[in-house]
């Protein structure tokens, strides 16, 4: 299975959109791996998760070719993860030829308001609404929706994606789960982990993101409990100025845990 991160920053972005803190000017002077965009993965070049204000961005700098994607698996509300009306250009009245039909899964909030704000009678699209741990077959693919801990108001999800032989679970936008959350993914021995990493050193501030140090328990503890295969591979995305550490910085402390730091364009095979 082949996983490629997009876009691995937080909502703002890294260098903040419009931030000139010490962190933002050092990543605009380095450029390369320390520039993030809006997060978001490719699986198989068919599954995406996400649809950031980035895309565009994406189809310039990486060479993404929209028209293969064919499943789009949308984790939550937030702008910075789903902006809805970029799949307004899949018309006819934009794309000389329109592209096959993309299926939006995603929790049943979402699906109503695409509805509500995209014309799906004459856009090459079809939105199904995804319910937590109940898993749907997508072609070789079998998507498992996991709850997120993000929004109070809104359920989020987290998903497990699996072939006959390899799975990984793209974890971010959550804080620290829940223990049911945890029962659920115990013997699973998934093959891979890309978690969110987004307060850096940080352990107070928004709960509903993870910290290194929580990012390292999580590696641990889905490891002892059989939810994470020992020689899986675990990579971060989601990383904030606000955590003030640039990639190296984040290297330091992660690479001696066994965790990889994910950056722009980073591609792997689990």
């Amino acid at each position: 299975m082949r996983v490629k991160l997009l876009g691995t920053g937080a909502a703002e972005g890294l260098p903040g959109l419009f931030c000139c803190c010490s962190t933002c000017k050092e990543a605009r002077r380095r450029g390369g791996k320390d520039l993030r965009s809006r997060c978001t993965a490719l699986i198989d070049d068919v599954i995406k998760i996400d649809l950031p204000p980035d895309t565009l961005h994406h189809v310039l700098a990486q060479g993404l070719d929209m028209t293969q994607v064919r499943y789009l698996l949308i984790t939550h509300s937030h702008d910075d993860h789903y902006a809805p009306l970029e799949l307004q250009y899949a018309s006819w009245m934009f794309a000389a030829e329109p592209p096959p039909t993309i299926r939006i899964l995603a929790p049943e909030h979402i699906g109503r308001k695409a509805r509500q704000t995209l014309d799906l009678d004459t856009l090459p699209l079809a939105v199904e609404t995804l319910l937590p741990w109940v898993a749907v077959r997508l072609e070789r693919w079998v998507v498992t929706p996991v709850p997120a801990f993000h929004m109070e108001e809104d359920l989020c999800f987290n998903y497990i994606v699996e072939d006959d032989e390899r799975s990984v679970l793209y974890a971010t936008d959550t804080g620290w789960y829940p223990d049911e959350t945890w029962d659920r993914l115990a013997g699973r021995h998934l093959s891979g982990l890309v978690v969110e990493c987004t307060k850096g050193f940080e352990e107070g501030g928004y709960e509903r993101h993870l910290s290194i140090p929580q990012v390292v328990a999580m590696r641990r503890q889905m490891i002892e409990s059989g939810a994470l295969a020992p020689d899986a591979r675990v990579v971060t995305t989601h990383h904030s100025h606000m955590a003030g550490m640039l990639h190296a910085d984040l290297e330091r402390a992660l690479t001696p845990h066994g965790i990889e730091v994910g950056y722009d364009g980073f591609v792997f095979c689990v």
